[in-house]
């Protein structure tokens, strides 16, 4: 019979992320061309272009996630609520709101 598990007598380590979602890659550089009036106005005001580039791509990348999630299920949702205006929901009788 062949073993089919490690026993080096080693104990087990997972990396403590199971189940998380990895923190924030590594920064890198990239080149922008943006109007220089508006890039005067951010620096004068100590804006940090960096930051707000971030946040607006997280916003803007979750934004498309969303929508491509909803139109990948499009057709289950609409079925799920024509079967619920058909049946009701379940346990409604007991609902209090």
């Amino acid at each position: 019979m062949s073993k089919e598990f490690d026993e080096s007598g080693r104990p087990f380590r997972h990396s403590g992320r199971l189940g998380e979602r990895p923190s924030p890659g590594s920064k890198r550089a990239v080149n922008l061309s943006i109007d220089a009036e508006i890039l005067a106005a951010a620096k004068e005001q100590g804006i940090n272009l960096s930051q707000v580039l971030e946040q607006e791509l997280r916003k803007r990348t979750k934004e498309a996630r969303e929508a491509k999630w909803r139109e990948e299920n499009r057709e289950a949702i609409e079925a799920h609520n024509r079967f619920v205006e058909e049946h009701g929901i379940f346990g409604e009788e007991f609902r209090n709101w």
